[in-house]
C-alpha cells in the first residue's frame, strides 16, 4: 500500500467507527441527561454529527469513495440512534389508576411485506404528580380502576411504559456491522482506484 492511500484508508475505518462511537455516546447522554436536554436538541445534535461523518467520507474518498458506502454509513448511524434509545430506560416511575373506558383503535396494513396490523388499547389515567394522563399500548393494561405502575422520563424525551417493560434492550450489533460493511466498501473502492490509476 503507498503512502499516498495510508490516509484514504486509514478514514475508511474511522470515519465510520468514530462517527457510530460519538453517536451512540451523544444519543444515550442526551436521552438521560439529568439537565432534561430537549428532544430537537438532542436529535439535531445526532443529525449534526451523522452530517460530518458523511462530510468526512466525500472529503476523503472524493475521487474514489462508494455511494453505498456513503448509504451504509447513513443507514448505520440511524441505526445506531434507534438502538440507543432503545438501550436507555425511564428515570422515574409512577403510581397510576386506569379511569374511564379503554378505547381500542385497530391499524392494518396494506401490501405484501409490510408489518403485520396493530391493535391499540387508550388508556385514561390518573397518575400521581399528573403525569401521564394517557398511555396507549398493544395490550390492555386494565380496566377502570385498575392500580398499574408506569415508567416515565421526567424530561418527557421518551414515551412512557409500564414498569416492568422498563428494560435497555439496544444492541449495537446491527448499527457496527452496518458501519464494518461501510468501511469494506470504501477500503474496496480506494484499491479499486489504485488499480485503475496503475
Amino acid at each position: 500500500m503507498g503512502t499516498g492511500k495510508a490516509v484514504p484508508y486509514a478514514g475508511a475505518l474511522l470515519v465510520p467507527a468514530a462517527a457510530g462511537t460519538l453517536l451512540w455516546a451523544w444519543a444515550g447522554w442526551s436521552l438521560r441527561s439529568p439537565h432534561g436536554l430537549p428532544t430537537a436538541l438532542g436529535v439535531a445534535g445526532g443529525v449534526a454529527l451523522t452530517a460530518a461523518a458523511l462530510l468526512a467520507h466525500n472529503a476523503l474518498f472524493r475521487e474514489g469513495g462508494s455511494i453505498a458506502a456513503a448509504v451504509l454509513i447513513l443507514a448505520g448511524l440511524t441505526a445506531v440512534w434507534v438502538e440507543a434509545r432503545d438501550d436507555a430506560v425511564r428515570g422515574a416511575v409512577t403510581d397510576c389508576v386506569v379511569v374511564g373506558k379503554v378505547r381500542v383503535t385497530h391499524h392494518p396494513t396494506f401490501g405484501e411485506g409490510a408489518p403485520s396490523a396493530k391493535t391499540l388499547y387508550h388508556h385514561t389515567l390518573d397518575c400521581a404528580g399528573g403525569y401521564p394522563t394517557d398511555f396507549s399500548a398493544e395490550e390492555r393494561i386494565g380496566s377502570s380502576g385498575t392500580a398499574v405502575r408506569i415508567a416515565y422520563d421526567p424530561a418527557h424525551r421518551m414515551d412512557p411504559v409500564l414498569e416492568r417493560r422498563n428494560k435497555a434492550h439496544g444492541s449495537p450489533v446491527v448499527p457496527a456491522v452496518l458501519l464494518a460493511l461501510s468501511a469494506a466498501l470504501s477500503a474496496v473502492a480506494i484499491a479499486k482506484e489504485g488499480r485503475e490509476e496503475g
